[in-house]
């Protein structure tokens, strides 16, 4: 972490428990917000999400966009964007370096890319297109994968930082994801973090998920399901992360047993530890020099 930089730890907002999150805002201090709740949820929840805008710094995070599908940009879409950031009064806006529907077919999963030159030229100009129409720094997520396409000749960490370094676009690191990919795939999590480039990491996502027994795996899967306390291991990834990066927020993720706040209270707090002992061990070495 660089000197003077303490990123904010946060929460994705989920309506679900808007009346919990109200009650407990001064633990927080960032609510990332999906956009296309704001696009597509009833006027509900779009109330309750436009009613925080000025109480609490908001993110703003899409799941809609499909970069990866090999079409145009929905442009009528990246306006409806650019409007709700701009509500928000969001800092930035972030997506997912994936695919999650071909023509005609919504596929319901995050999907990995080839990592190939070719590709890595396709998304590039496709986060030209965003730029240009969403007036603030653009985020692209790394997601986890459950399968790699043969083709592919770039390491996870070359894929990003090329696209990245050729487009402008900085890194929402998610260290769950990465956990999982590395524990998945046999990948050493803290060689992708050494790879990417200096000042790439702007954000951060921590979550936790499950493990999946099969008698028809060949090991125990790791599942990204936003489900369950952040395990010691992605922690650890994240001191590391904070050691060498200097992202402007750090953001749990729930998705599922919202109901168990204790847990999600507890996981803030461990994440909070982290960024403040990075912060400690930053000014330390200062006094040091």
């Amino acid at each position: 972490m660089r000197r003077g930089s303490t990123p904010m730890v946060g929460l994705g907002y989920r309506s679900s428990i808007d009346e919990w999150i109200r009650r407990h805002l001064g633990r927080f201090d960032v609510l990332e917000i999906t956009v296309d709740h704001c696009i597509h949820g009833d006027r509900a929840q779009q109330d309750e999400i436009f009613d925080l805008v000025g109480r609490i710094p908001l993110n703003a995070h899409g799941v809609g966009l499909s970069i990866g599908t090999d079409v145009p940009l929905d442009l009528a879409y990246l306006d409806q964007v650019a409007a709700i950031v701009d509500r928000l009064k969001a800092p930035t806006y972030s997506e997912h370096l994936a695919f999650t529907r071909v023509p005609g077919r919504d596929l319901a999963n995050l999907l990995p890319l080839p990592k190939t030159d070719e590709v890595a030229e396709s998304i590039i100009s496709k986060v030209r297109t965003v730029q240009a129409r969403v007036p603030v720094p653009f985020l692209l997520e790394n997601i986890s994968y459950v399968f790699e396409w043969p083709d592919s000749k770039l390491s996870d960490a070359e894929f990003l930082n090329l696209i990245c370094r050729e487009s402008g676009a900085g890194l929402l690191l998610d260290i769950e994801n990465l956990h999982l990919n590395s524990a998945n795939h046999r990948l050493d999590p803290y060689a992708f973090i050494d790879a990417l480039a200096p000042g790439l990491v702007r954000e951060v996502h921590m979550a936790g998920g499950i493990t999946l027994q099969d008698e028809n795996l060949p090991r125990p899967f790791l599942a990204d399901s936003h489900s369950h306390p952040i395990p010691e291991e992605t922690l650890g990834l994240l001191d590391y992360v904070l050691a060498r990066h200097a992202p402007s927020t750090v953001v749990l993720e729930r998705d599922d047993r919202l109901d168990a706040t204790g847990e999600i209270l507890d996981d803030v707090a461990r994440i909070r530890a982290c960024v403040t002992d990075a912060s400690k061990s930053v000014h330390d070495r200062a006094i040091a020099e």
